[in-house]
């Protein structure tokens, strides 16, 4: 995403920058569904996923950094949203990581295909009732 952006592209909205951004979990669900744009389009990192076979390996592997970044950071997001009782019912933060980020990305998809954001408000409606 970085070097698509140094070469010029307008990139409006990007979870790139959210670690380091004092952020919670309502600011990834609300940026991905901003890149919604009303159903008619994804993330770039969630359109690269799904045709993996057609991006050199360069791409993946930087797809797969990008995947384990925004896990990593989502662990320390849980981690302390458990601590500080911002997020309800956190079970195992590695384990919310990990399903967390693929919900946003399904629930993306989604809303994609039926070109209304309806299903992704529905699909992530349980992990915004649990933040405070």
């Amino acid at each position: 995403m970085q070097k698509i952006m140094e070469a010029g592209a307008n990139v409006e909205v990007c979870a790139i920058y959210l670690p380091g951004a004092n952020a919670g979990p309502e600011a990834l669900i609300s940026l991905y569904r901003t890149a919604l744009d009303g159903g008619k389009s994804l993330c770039l990192c969630v359109s690269f996923s799904t045709s993996k076979e057609s991006l050199p390996a360069d791409a993946i592997t930087r797809i797969s950094r990008f995947r384990a970044m925004m896990i990593n950071w989502l662990a320390g997001v849980f981690e302390l949203g458990k601590t500080d009782g911002s997020i309800k019912a956190v079970l195992g933060t590695d384990a919310e990581a990990a399903a967390a980020l693929p919900l946003l990305e399904g629930a993306q998809l989604a809303a994609r295909a039926e070109e209304n954001p309806a299903p992704y408000d529905a699909a992530v409606r349980l992990l915004l009732d649990r933040c405070a």
